[in-house]
């Protein structure tokens, strides 16, 4: 009787666990595509900085416009960010700021 006490228990302790590793990895998926989205958003943003000053014969920030580009640029790279958006911040980062 034990044996069967132990092994009941055991199942139990299996089943548990395994519910809420399931649990968990769908939190971690609904995280995941979250953070996913969230990246996203941070890189069409600086896109769009660069492509409205990227055609002006001296392309110019404002300098709220700089501080918000720096700041997206810190969240998208925390996100996991890729070089394509490097490469676009390393070219605003050389461009002229108004005060």
């Amino acid at each position: 009787m034990e044996h069967l006490e132990l092994w009941a228990a055991l199942v139990g302790y299996v089943a548990t666990f395994g519910g809420v590793a399931a649990y968990l990895r769908k939190l971690w998926k609904k995280l995941r595509a979250i953070a996913d989205g969230q990246q996203c958003q941070l890189r069409s943003d600086i896109t769009d900085i660069y492509y409205r000053h990227c055609e002006e014969a001296r392309p110019t920030l404002r300098e709220y416009e700089r501080n918000n580009l720096d700041e997206l640029y810190v969240g998208y790279k925390a996100l996991g960010g890729n070089h394509y958006v490097d490469d676009l911040y390393a070219t605003m980062r050389d461009w002229h700021v108004a005060k």
